[in-house]
């Protein structure tokens, strides 16, 4: 099918399925559970992270159906509860989508539908926000699961103080990798044009307070370490007790250690939730570095490196 086809075809389902979508959002109460957001530079781990936690967990999501009828989610996500199969976690993703009409999906478009992605954005931002539609929609989801809501989106990651306005109480889940070999990796992402496209200012996915440079290697330096201390910074402002930080090789080495550790930080901040199915979740993941660049980009690597954490430590 044509891109043009399943445009057309998708907004005739928005058309039809819009009223429902209103009836739903109208009686849809406030959410019983605070909502948790994992927080990550791009390439980092946080898709992987993402599929464990919703097999680890009982948790609502935007699954992929959801996403694709992102006008209308609540209604895509109870029609999908009854017509696609329950996602069987593979533990594999392409640049973030993770296969499956069930799968976990970072509800991109449902988000740019209230949130432009771009710059670091605070709690000013909540104005001429659509308030009560954005949460009476992920309150939905949880009530469709009976289940808290959890969603990874590396967009969230500059907008730390804006969902905290949005959501209060709401919680954060970073992850972190090795400042390197995320840095290689999102620089091969943008040398073979994979992931998302460049905005119009050249610059490829999230976007943080430190955003600069002349060449891909100073900028996915700066957006490694930057967008490491946009949360840091963002989450301490908003409170330090609801952020918690998971390190991607420790989640590789030991999964569930860390699925135990974040069960404990959740229980702290009064979210008791249940056993997911734990699916497959092997006792290790393989942690394979990324490969290196050629010798003069790995020099030029190393070098910007230390020159952006010297100028915004982390």
């Amino acid at each position: 099918m044509s891109n043009l086809a399943t445009s057309l075809l998708r907004g005739a389902v928005h058309t039809v399925l819009s009223p429902l979508e209103s009836r739903m959002l109208a009686r849809q109460s406030a959410a019983r559970w605070p909502h948790v957001f994992i927080l990550g530079a791009p390439r980092s781990g946080t898709s992987l992270f993402y599929e464990i936690m919703i097999a680890g967990f009982k948790f609502s999501y935007f699954s992929n159906f959801a996403h694709r009828f992102y006008q209308t989610p609540l209604t895509a996500t109870m029609l999908g509860q009854r017509l696609v199969p329950k996602h069987k976690p593979e533990y594999q993703s392409v640049y973030g989508h993770i296969s499956g009409w069930a799968a976990p999906n970072e509800g991109g478009w449902i988000w740019r539908r209230w949130l432009e992605d771009g710059h670091w954005i605070d709690e000013r931002g909540l104005t001429g926000l659509p308030v009560e539609e954005i949460r009476r929609t992920l309150a939905g989801i949880s009530a469709l699961a009976d289940a808290p809501f959890v969603n990874k989106n590396v967009m969230h990651s500059n907008r730390v103080r804006l969902l905290d306005a949005l959501f209060p109480g709401c919680l954060f889940l970073e992850i972190r990798r090795d400042a390197k070999n995320t840095a290689r990796s999102i620089i091969r992402a943008q040398q073979h044009n994979k992931g998302p496209r460049l905005d119009r200012e050249k610059w490829w996915s999230v976007r943080p307070s430190n955003a600069g440079g002349d060449t891909i290697i100073e900028r996915a330096c700066r957006q490694v370490i930057g967008v490491a201390q946009d949360i840091e910074r963002d989450c301490a402002h908003v409170g330090s007790e609801r952020y918690f930080r998971i390190d991607y090789e420790n989640l590789c080495v030991d999964p569930w250690q860390v699925l135990a550790n974040v069960e404990v930080f959740l229980s702290q901040n009064g979210l008791s939730i249940f056993p997911g199915a734990r699916d497959g979740i092997p006792n290790e993941f393989a942690l394979q570095p990324s490969r290196p660049l050629a010798p003069e980009e790995e020099l030029a690597l190393e070098r910007m490196l230390r020159s952006v954490q010297e100028m915004a430590p982390i």
